[in-house]
């Protein structure tokens, strides 16, 4: 009987629900990047996946607090006793990246495709998921530098075959068993 629930992984504070905001951005972009997609729909899920959690990202940097979001205008959330550096911080706080892909005036902004159904989304938009890591990766690189022994909030896991080929199941095959991380850049594959 297949299983009907499904869960994200526990975070133990707000640190590493923006970690898990990161890793999920990563593993995204690592599969918008192979591009060898069994359909499109294939392809349509991880380009959702990338951008949901980029905005995410840029609205977390953006600095502007509101209710219960998180934001790096409140560092006491994830630093405690031991805030970086204001120069640190002002590196860290880009309302300039919100601007550019969110801004409230923009007609393509990310939300426009994928938070509600609006009459936007039958317009093509191209997004370039290299560049807007690009605009993104030095200011998550030097979050994750801040916290204390980063470890990534997603714990990568290694897909578990349903049979062991080459055993008593199946004696007569020649074939190998591979076991690989879900996530290539937070861990070295394994064979």
């Amino acid at each position: 009987m297949p299983n009907n629930f499904h869960y994200r992984p526990d975070k133990l504070d707000d640190a590493e629900t923006v970690l898990y905001e990161i890793d999920m951005l990563r593993f995204s972009r690592e599969r918008l990047k192979d591009s060898d997609f069994q359909s499109d729909a294939d392809e349509w899920i991880y380009l959702e996946a990338f951008l949901v959690h980029f905005r995410n990202l840029i609205e977390f940097f953006k600095g502007e607090s509101r209710g219960d979001t998180l934001s790096i205008s409140r560092p006491d959330d994830f630093w405690v006793g031991k805030t970086p550096g204001n120069s640190d911080l002002f590196f860290l706080c880009r309302p300039d990246l919100w601007a550019k892909y969110e801004d409230r005036d923009m007609s393509d902004k990310i939300s426009r495709y994928l938070q509600h159904c609006t009459k936007q989304r039958v317009i093509k938009k191209k997004w370039d998921s290299e560049q807007m890591y690009a605009d993104l990766r030095p200011i998550i690189e030097k979050f994750e530098s801040l916290l204390p022994e980063y470890k990534p909030a997603t714990k990568p896991l290694a897909l578990r075959p349903r049979a062991i080929v080459g055993t008593d199941q199946d004696p007569k095959s020649t074939a190998s068993t591979r076991s690989f991380n879900l996530a290539p850049d937070l861990g070295s594959t394994e064979k």
